[in-house]
């Protein structure tokens, strides 16, 4: 065991030009199973669709089906969105990625701007930790050709779909490399990446409330449904609560103040799940020579590629059996790992 108080260039996975993208481990099949996710998502979106006009016909009124059908249709369009941005085609799968070098990166508002080898420029939205993660470690990789490409990162199984042009974004200014840090209280990357975290679960939480208040309307108006929807709206709330008190959580910074680094072997292959969240274990030593088990039940998927990949397991603080925070210094990777 390691203890590490300042990772300069912490091992982290990169994406293997060598080979399509689509044969890549863990990474392959991460792209096939966001797509079934995908697809399920759109095959409940018709579920709905046939029940908001199955209520034309029952005396419901026209505010509850045309409400139905306005939901339905903002989830579909948002799903739809997100497969946009960040599910490649399934001709890409048979193309491999090029490595490019940033040498010059600028940045308007969330448009971050890489000028390429051949004087164009790759425009890509990034959230804050992608920005500093990209400043830090000046290395994309492109998959596609002509003007809509993915752009893959390190560290990082999840791709942005991106545009090239001939310009620069507009009004962009030169995005300087983040001051690094050894402790995951302090680390910048880490930290806008929790923030972003809290954003996501925030939305996802006013969402639920959304669909709690539709439950109630629907055992109002329509009253055959009754069990069903205050079934669905009791689930809805305490899910919104849940999720509103993880994000609190995340707005708290990391108490640890240094990483600890284990050596990990897995005791077989990732096995990614039909949402895409991975699980693995495998087992690791502690500072005594102590060798005990570690899983992680539902990690993301960057953080399973990278233990994968390195043999590494970072822990944030000193390592105790249970529950323990984990991720990658220096990357927007956090989950939580069971020791023992």
């Amino acid at each position: 065991m390691q203890i590490v108080p300042l990772p300069e260039r912490v091992p982290a996975f990169e994406l293997d030009p060598a080979m399509p993208s689509g044969a890549l481990p863990i990474f392959g099949e991460y792209l096939d199973r966001i797509g079934r996710s995908t697809a399920d998502q759109r095959l409940l979106s018709w579920v709905f669709l046939v029940f908001g006009f199955a209520q034309f016909f029952t005396g419901a009124g026209l505010a509850l089906p045309v409400g139905t059908l306005a939901l339905v249709g903002s989830v579909e369009a948002w799903w739809l969105y997100r497969a946009y941005l960040r599910v490649p085609e399934t001709r890409l799968k048979r193309e491999a990625f090029r490595q490019v070098d940033v040498t010059v990166l600028v940045a308007a508002g969330p448009t971050v701007g890489v000028r390429l080898p051949d004087g164009r420029w790759l425009r890509v939205r990034l959230d804050e930790a992608h920005r500093l993660l990209l400043a830090g470690h000046r290395r994309v990789w492109l998959l596609g050709r002509g003007q809509k490409v993915f752009v893959g990162f390190s560290g990082l199984v999840r791709v942005r779909r991106a545009r090239i042009h001939q310009t620069p974004p507009p009004g962009a200014v030169a995005v300087p490399a983040p001051a690094g840090s050894g402790s995951p209280r302090l680390d910048p990357v880490l930290a806008a990446h929790r923030r972003q975290l809290a954003r996501e679960l925030r939305r996802t939480a006013a969402f639920l409330l959304v669909l709690a208040g539709f439950a109630l309307w629907v055992r109002l108006d329509f009253p055959v449904m009754g069990w069903v929807a205050w079934a669905f709206a009791t689930g809805a709330l305490l899910g919104s609560l849940a999720t509103g008190l993880r994000s609190l959580a995340h707005r708290r910074p990391l108490a640890a103040d240094h990483w600890t680094e284990l050596r990990a072997v897995l005791d077989g292959p990732v096995r990614m799940d039909r949402r895409g969240t991975a699980r693995l274990s495998g087992l690791t030593m502690l500072a005594d020579g102590t060798v005990v088990a570690f899983r992680l039940p539902k990690a993301d998927p960057s953080m399973a590629a990278n233990i994968a990949a390195t043999g590494r397991l970072w822990i944030a603080g000193v390592p105790r059996p249970g529950a323990a925070r984990t991720g990658l210094p220096g990357y927007p990777v956090l989950g939580t790992v069971w020791l023992g």
